[in-house]
């Protein structure tokens, strides 16, 4: 029910499916069964701080493996914001909790963090202390370091295997929870789409990345995959000349977006899943342009088919 509520933020009037005893501003039913009521919602100022505090009672837990990263701090951060609950898993937990206590003010939002210590390339019962019930969705932040550009084994271990267990552990456990799979542009074409297939030099890092993504789309799992352009020129304040653009798979091989740009359309996508379900979509941000909301772009990304 988290992503109905948001909309009703989102939103001065909307027509919702749901039952009578649950609707704020209780107007004429138009349509009712045993199993269904019609109503039009009119928020008040007052409904909508009453649904924010639901949002915020709901306990939904996000699950980010990856967390202490580049990236995967920025998407805890964004996460916390919109006030879902956050386990961030890291190698270290220590420097989890260092980096991603860093940009968060953890003063006002400890209550909504959760640290644990994951290795990628070690097999664990992660699952066993949330319950399925209480998980929004899982978010895999994870891939080769470059730091590790001598070891061109890393981009097999932990962008295809590390992956490949964690899709697979997240099934086992819950086959309806949404999995959210950060990869690469150029991805889809790893040897053809210059010049992000030059990429591959390094151990074949898209080629990995793409059976990651198979893995996942074949696994039968709720899905989103995003695909951001480079980010290691574009600094957190990049969206201030740079709006982002949401393109379909397989059209863009170059382009820049900030970590905090995709992490905000990871938060985005987890908050609307309707929209981005089942999608694989390429992030990067173009200069100048028109800001243009995420909300809308998601529509135009069409449902993949393999």
């Amino acid at each position: 029910m988290t992503s109905v509520f948001i909309g009703y933020l989102q939103s001065s009037c909307i027509s919702c499916f749901h039952s009578p005893t649950h609707c704020w501003n209780r107007k004429k039913v138009l349509y009712s069964s045993p199993f269904v009521s019609f109503r039009r919602c009119i928020p008040s100022k007052s409904s909508l701080s009453a649904r924010k505090q639901r949002i915020l009672a709901t306990g939904e837990t996000v699950i980010v493996f990856g967390g202490s990263g580049r990236l995967g701090r920025r998407v805890v951060g964004e996460l916390v914001k919109q006030n879902y609950r956050v386990a961030a898993g890291g190698r270290n937990l220590e420097r989890t909790k260092q980096v991603i206590q860093e940009r968060i003010d953890v003063a006002h939002k400890s209550n909504l963090l959760e640290y644990f210590e994951w290795k990628a390339t070690e097999r664990t019962s992660w699952f066993q202390k949330w319950s399925p019930d209480a998980v929004k969705a899982v978010v895999a932040v994870i891939g080769a370091s470059g730091n590790s550009l001598l070891d061109i084994t890393q981009p097999y271990k932990i962008d295809y295997l590390g992956n490949k267990q964690l899709i697979d552990a997240t099934k086992a456990w819950n086959p309806n929870c949404p999995f959210i799979l950060i990869t690469s542009l150029g991805t889809g074409k790893p040897f053809t789409g210059f010049p992000t297939a030059l990429l591959n030099l390094y151990g074949g890092i898209l080629y990995w990345k793409r059976k990651s993504e198979r893995h996942l789309i074949q696994s039968g799992l709720p899905f989103t995959i995003i695909r951001p352009g480079g980010l290691e020129r574009a600094q957190d304040d990049f969206g201030v000349n740079h709006k982002v653009r949401l393109y379909p798979a397989d059209t863009q091989f170059s382009g820049s977006v900030s970590r905090l740009q995709v992490a905000q359309v990871i938060a985005d996508a987890i908050s609307n899943p309707d929209l981005s379900r089942g999608k694989i979509v390429e992030v990067t941000a173009l200069y100048g342009a028109k800001e243009i909301p995420l909300h809308d772009q998601w529509k135009r990304i069409p449902v993949w088919v393999e």
